[in-house]
């Protein structure tokens, strides 16, 4: 990791519900309660936006202040 990497190192996993939807922005209600922004910017993804109220998975890299998912599950 170089000085100029925007991203904290490593990926995270969370698993809850969109509490909700706006743009590429999404906010997720983990299963512990913690509540996270995540961005789809540039994720060339072939599957639709989740919607809220939705269960899902992501795989995320920390960039303050939000999370850039690069992979959805609908759990």
């Amino acid at each position: 990791m170089g000085d100029l990497d925007l991203f904290e190192p490593g990926t995270q996993i969370f698993t809850g519900v969109v509490r909700s939807w706006s743009g590429a922005f999404g906010e997720l209600v983990t299963d512990s309660g913690l509540s996270l922004i995540f961005v789809l910017q540039g994720q060339g993804q072939g599957e639709p936006q989740p919607k809220v109220g939705e269960r899902i998975t992501i795989s995320a890299r920390r960039f303050r202040p939000v999370y850039q998912a690069a992979t959805i599950t609908r759990a």
